[in-house]
């Protein structure tokens, strides 16, 4: 069976339309990787920035209890050292100016009532 022009012809179209059809599809598959390969880039940069945001959180969480406990610890030595008893020498010193205040006043004392 022989094949006349028409036939031919019809042949070489629509062979021309697949392969024109073939190139697109080519041409979209690579426009759709491209978009891949970009939407990939994106999720990559996301998970970096919730990465370094988690990063800060937990550094933030270790700077609040580090700064909690100096605080705690602070406001114990604070109490402890106003709750703390007088030294020796303290109380030397307290028992010498109640003495000196005490003879003030009764020498001052003296000297108003016995007046001549």
């Amino acid at each position: 069976m022989s094949e006349n022009l028409q036939d031919a012809f019809e042949r070489g179209h629509l062979a021309g339309e697949v392969a024109a059809r073939l190139a697109n599809h080519d041409k979209h598959f690579a426009d759709i990787n491209g978009h891949l390969a970009e939407l990939a880039r994106e999720m990559h940069e996301q998970t970096l920035a919730l990465q370094r945001l988690a990063d800060q959180a937990s550094s933030r969480d270790a700077t609040a209890v580090v700064t909690a406990k100096a605080l705690k610890d602070a406001d114990e030595a604070r109490r402890a050292k106003s709750e703390s008893s007088w030294s020796p020498m303290a109380k030397l010193l307290a028992v010498v100016a109640v003495l000196i205040a005490a003879a003030g006043a009764a020498a001052t004392w003296y000297a108003q009532t016995h007046h001549p």
